[in-house]
Parts: structure tokens; sequence; C-alpha cells
């Protein structure tokens, strides 16, 4: 995969592109996120922002899999892939655009993942709006955003962010689709130290691999320390805010 993917003539955002490789090396924080959200999926999945999947490959096992993303080279390097797995279907397009709801459409889905992508979309209620409309009644939305404005530096605006999100907000931009919350809540304290030392101090455009090697083997202790803490505390703070809600069946 990555011969494919360094020698592609079309690297529509490089930084970005090299973040999503560095970030496949944090297997131990991408399973993380993954024993998260995956209690809430259903059979027939839709992922907003595919990159070059890092993710996506989670989730080979369930009826289908569709993958989304408006940058040609990404549609071009996850197809390759996957192109072996009659399951997964990858599809070019931008989720605030009507054609592309269409094209989603026939797909009957019963889950919409969006994973650190909502901040990179300028019109994000039309983005949610759409993610809620593709699913079918009682299908769920896992959602993963960045969060605390606080910590919006270099490294976001290198990356392409509009924003990072509070508690608040998130829940009455995904209340606003007509979905019901089922679990809104603030995931990785630890991350915190890193993000704001190399984006609001050191002022770097991307993480550095030695701190996502190190962040990578600790794993293990920050998570099951983090889990300890939330079974007694509704943590208040994060790195990121993971929502999950659901579609009413009628």
């Amino acid at each position: 995969m990555e011969t494919t993917l360094e020698h592609n003539a079309e690297l529509d955002d490089p930084i970005g592109r090299e973040t999503l490789r560095r970030m496949a090396s944090v297997d131990r924080y991408n399973r993380w996120i993954y024993d998260e959200i995956a209690p809430y999926a259903g059979r027939r999945l839709l992922e907003v922002g595919c990159g070059i999947g890092n993710m996506t490959s989670y989730f080979l096992g369930l009826d289908e899999v569709v993958g989304l993303d408006r940058l040609p080279s990404s549609v071009r390097y996850v197809r390759a892939a996957f192109a072996d797995r009659a399951n997964v279907h990858i599809c070019e397009g931008d989720i605030t655009t009507r054609d592309t709801v269409a094209q989603l459409a026939g797909h009957r889905l019963d889950t919409v993942m969006c994973l650190n992508v909502l901040e990179h979309i300028e019109d994000h209620q039309t983005a949610l709006r759409h993610m809620a409309e593709l699913l079918t009644p009682g299908g769920r939305l896992l959602l993963f955003v960045p969060a605390g404005a606080y910590m919006h530096g270099t490294l976001d605006s290198a990356l392409g962010h509009f924003r990072r999100y509070d508690r608040g907000q998130l829940r009455s931009l995904v209340s606003a689709t007509g979905l019901t919350i089922l679990r809104l809540s603030y995931l990785n304290i630890a991350g915190i130290p890193g993000w704001w030392l190399n984006s609001r101090v050191l002022k770097r455009d991307i993480l550095p691999h030695g701190q996502l090697k190190l962040f990578n083997l600790l794993a293990p202790l920050f998570i099951g320390a983090e889990r300890l803490l939330r079974r007694v505390w509704d943590v208040p703070l994060g790195q990121s805010l993971l929502c999950i809600a659901q579609k009413p069946t009628q």
C-alpha cells in the first residue's frame, strides 16, 4: 500500500496524507476508537471520509462497507487496497451535495461513521443532515471529532480544520438533525498535552513520528486509566469527542 501512495502523482493534500500515514502506525489508539464505536455499528456501514482506509479495515466483516471520500487519490488508493473485498464499495463524492446523497441512497445504510472528518467540512450542518437522511429508521451515526477550541493551532490549520468542538455545540448540531443522542463523551485526556505542545507552543504542522510511537507504546496505560476514570466520573475534557446518535424508528 505504501508504494502505491508514495508514487501517486495526485497528492491532493500532502500534509493530511502524511498525517494519515503516520496515524496508521498508532494501531493501539486506532483499536481503542474501534472498540468504543463497534458495539453501536450495524451491518451496512457508510464511512464518510475514508481517507487511506486506516479505520475501514476494522469493519471488513460487515455485510457491506461503503467508503466515501472527496479526494480522487484517496478513492483510488482505498479501492486498490480492498479490491478483493466484494462487500466493500468506495465512492468519490462530497457529503454536503445532493448528488452524493442520491448516489448513496440505494445502499440501505444502518450505520454512518464519520471519524475526524466533520471538522474538515465548512458546512457541517448540511453534512450531518445528509448523514442522518441516509440512515434507515433505527440506524446510528458514529461521530468522532476533535475537542477543545483552546487547542486549535498550527496542526489544525495545516490539516484544514475549520473548528474544534465542545460538548454543548456538538449536542445542538446532532440534535438539530432529528437524531437521538445515545452517548456524548470526551475521550483521550492523555492526548491533550502533546497536541497543545506541538500545535500551540512549537507551532508544528505535523505530529512527530517519535511522539506518536511513544504514545502508541504507552497507550494501554492511558486507555486503561481513562476507562477506569469514566466509570466514576463524567470526564469534562479530552482531545476528542465521541457522539453516538440514533434515527427514530418511525
